[in-house]
């Protein structure tokens, strides 16, 4: 596994570096510094994405490059930034699903921001939530 990001506490700061763009936050608490890292992080490499596609427009109108190179990168950038943000988290042995706020679907008031993967009522015996300590289930 290779490590790109380091998030760490000096004192009463948190810094967050990342090697790839040179780029280190710092705040008071960690999810300010997470958070604005994944914004600069998103747009830096939005704009390189972009960058990329614009260059290979003008290697293809010089003959440099092919059609399918620019349809290529089109394709990664809206793989990447089109998608609503989904990732896997894991809390202790638990395994949630995670998806950014655009994508979560509007229960009630909000959906939470994580999700159980296995759902844990599911027993073999249909035991869940059985007092355990009375037999027949304390009747």
């Amino acid at each position: 596994m290779e490590e790109t990001g380091r998030l760490t506490k000096d004192g009463e700061r948190y810094e967050f570096s990342f090697g790839g763009l040179g780029l280190v936050v710092r705040g008071a608490h960690p999810e300010w510094v997470l958070e604005a890292a994944a914004e600069i992080i998103a747009d830096t490499e939005k704009l390189r994405s972009e960058g990329r596609i614009d260059e290979l427009s003008m290697l293809t109108e010089m003959g440099e490059a092919d059609e399918i190179d620019i349809d290529d990168a089109r394709f990664a950038a809206e793989e990447r930034f089109e998608k609503v943000p989904q990732c896997l988290v894991s809390i202790g042995s638990t395994d949630y699903r995670w998806v950014a706020p655009e994508g979560r679907a509007e229960v009630l008031d909000r959906k939470p921001p994580v999700e159980r993967i296995h759902e844990m009522s599911l027993t073999r015996n249909n035991t869940f939530l059985k007092d355990q300590h009375r037999p027949n289930g304390g009747d």
